[in-house]
């Protein structure tokens, strides 16, 4: 486990976002989707006494989806000797099991992030880095095992030792985070999308051992609109996964922090991506080689205080609401085709300032917009979805 202090994701990470930049959860082709969900950072990398509390703080936002970081050296700081058993005992599942547990206990879904390569499992050669997460690659065997143990503990039938009830089941699983950043994935000092799609074939084969109603989630394309200086374009990315038809995934997701509102139009904002006037292009994209795929929006959001983080304008507490009313109205978000969008985050911290709720506690305007998202009926197809 780590010796830091626990600090949220976006301060742990020195993110570096370029400003301006299927089978998934079953909708109809009628009815709303693009359902509102939310993540809190913080769950990452709490204390297990902390961990109630920020569940319980999910829940109050009304949001049937949230989306949890699993920190992968966290879990492993050591290698085990048998990888795909969960039971191995170089494995602290401590946390996960709280968060879990908690999230089933107020019938919340989780989507989870796998990422933040353990030393002992580097692929290659390794480059420095100052975030307590590693964004140096992983042999793809070695992250192919971990979501093998990930999966099988969670599978809804899985009894850990001294318990007397299963664990509950997770069913969407994104494969890494951001990947076409070098700051978070990393092979020999730049994003790499060949040994990305390594782990694509890894986790899908992997994950789907275990439970063939899985839906794994391919992409996870941070906000950069160009190629360059050892990072991919989000388009660029995109392309390359989406038109390789040998790559199995059942969705693809997109983080949006785009530095206009979602309504902004102009000619040269309208060649910019990713945006949300990017959405119907994404959809386009993917029908081109994978009609129909599911698109997740796993991080979205704006900032309402300055962020090294983040070069775009800062926009006040009411512009935020506005924006998020916003975006959740747009007809692109509610298409069928979108199956949730992940305000990012539940809580500000110093860098990363685009929460529903202040770092001290009070809750912004956009709180109880949100709340108002989280609470449409959601399809009964995307119910069932959500079931575990």
């Amino acid at each position: 486990m780590s010796s830091l202090a626990p600090t949220p994701r976006r301060t742990i990470l020195g993110l570096a976002i370029a400003g301006a930049a299927s089978a998934a959860l079953v909708v109809p082709a009628t009815g709303v989707a693009g359902v509102a969900a939310v993540q809190d950072d913080v769950l990452a990398v709490a204390p297990l006494a902390q961990i109630p509390e920020r569940v319980e703080m999910v829940k109050q936002t009304r949001a049937k989806v949230t989306r949890v970081d699993i920190l992968w050296h966290l879990v492993a700081p050591t290698a085990p000797a048998t990888p795909r058993d969960p039971a191995d005992p170089a494995y602290d599942w401590s946390r996960l099991d709280a968060i879990f547990t908690g999230l089933a206990a107020v019938n919340v879904t989780p989507i989870v992030s796998t990422y933040s390569t353990p030393e002992w499992a580097v692929l290659g050669k390794r480059t420095k880095h100052g975030t307590e997460y590693n964004p140096n690659a992983p042999r793809p065997a070695a992250y192919g095992d971990f979501l093998r143990a990930v999966a099988t503990r969670y599978s809804g039938s899985y009894v850990p030792a001294g318990a007397v009830a299963p664990l509950p089941r997770i069913r969407h699983f994104e494969v890494w985070n951001e990947p076409n950043l070098k700051a978070f994935f990393s092979h020999n000092g730049k994003a790499n999308v060949t040994t990305y799609k390594k782990l694509v074939r890894t986790a899908y084969t992997n994950i789907k051992a275990v439970n063939k109603r899985s839906i794994v989630i391919a992409g996870v394309g941070g906000p950069r609109s160009s190629t360059g200086g050892g990072n991919v374009g989000a388009k660029v990315w995109m392309n390359k996964l989406v038109n390789d038809k040998r790559l199995k995934f059942d969705a693809y997701s997109q983080h949006i922090y785009p530095s206009q509102g979602p309504k902004f139009r102009s000619r040269s904002y309208d060649r910019a991506f990713p945006t949300w006037n990017s959405l119907d292009e994404i959809y386009k994209t993917l029908d081109k080689k994978r009609k129909g795929m599911k698109l997740y929006v796993t991080e979205a959001g704006y900032t309402t205080a300055k962020t090294p983080f983040r070069t775009t304008k800062v926009v006040s507490f009411a512009r935020q609401r506005q924006f998020l009313n916003q975006l959740f109205n747009l007809k692109q978000v509610k298409s069928p085709r979108l199956a949730a969008v992940v305000w990012f985050n539940l809580q500000d911290n110093e860098h990363w300032p685009a929460g529903l709720i202040r770092a001290d506690g009070r809750k912004k305007p956009s709180y109880a917009a949100f709340q108002k998202f989280a609470r449409r009926p959601i399809p009964a197809a995307l119910r069932a979805e959500l079931r575990r």
